[in-house]
């Protein structure tokens, strides 16, 4: 009997020497309510990129919004698909105690000059200037598209130099000079959409070697459709 104790105790001496035999791995999804984030603990691969929504596929969202991020977009971009009305420039100058003047006759200078780019599918350019001016006789002033006359016609003050309109004039010789009226007016002309364009408004004094005066310009430049452009109205009823 002795000998079978010492037998079974070593035998039990041996088995709790022995290493544990390892456990078969049990799958995380095996664990109610175990997340998926606790394997993420080891660092697993980096997640595949977002493929991304295009804008187009957002309703309501404008190509507008995006400006300012990235690249910006071109004017052309936005088109003129219906009739509302594109402003395309809106600048001013000569708020700061100066101004221009000139006592050359017609051509006279060059009072302002920018490059704008069209939208696809306008027909139409207007080019509008407002300011303050003087003049010792009168001023006139004349608007360029790519080097053409917005509008060619003679007026009745201008009927001897088609393509400029007179917007200030001493009315009686002798008379004290105009100073600090308002200037005001609006050009439209039949334009090529979708490409880039020279506008040009020009300054003369009404009789060369008299003097005309400017200041506190805003110049605005405007685009549309209109569906036929810029053209000759009926004309007015009289009486």
């Amino acid at each position: 009997m002795k000998a079978v104790r010492t037998l079974l105790f070593v035998l039990l001496s041996v088995g709790v020497a022995a290493p544990v035999a390892a456990s078969p791995a049990v799958p995380a999804s095996a664990w109610p309510g175990v997340s998926d984030v606790l394997l993420n603990v080891a660092g697993p691969a980096p997640e595949a990129a977002w493929p991304g929504v295009p804008a187009a596929a957002w309703p309501g969202l404008k190509h507008s919004h995006f400006v300012g991020m990235g690249t910006p977009l071109k004017t052309a971009a936005w088109g003129c698909t219906d009739f509302n009305l594109q402003r395309l420039v809106a600048e001013w100058r000569e708020f700061d105690g100066t101004e221009v003047s000139t006592s050359l006759g017609v051509p006279g200078i060059s009072l302002y000059t920018k490059t704008v780019t069209v939208p696809d599918g306008c027909d139409t350019l207007y080019v509008t200037f407002d300011a303050t001016g003087d003049e010792e006789v009168g001023t006139w002033f004349s608007c360029n598209v790519d080097g053409n006359f917005c509008n060619g016609g003679p007026t009745f003050g201008t009927r001897q130099t088609p393509g400029w309109i007179s917007l200030q004039h001493i009315p009686l010789a002798g008379d004290i000079p105009q100073v600090d009226n308002n200037i005001h007016y609006t050009w439209c002309t039949p334009i090529t959409g979708g490409q880039d364009h020279v506008v040009e408004i020009r300054m003369a004094a009404e009789q060369d070697g008299t003097g005309s005066f400017i200041e506190g310009e805003h110049f605005f430049i405007d685009a549309s459709y209109t569906g036929g452009g810029c053209v000759q109205a009926a004309p007015a009823e009289l009486p």
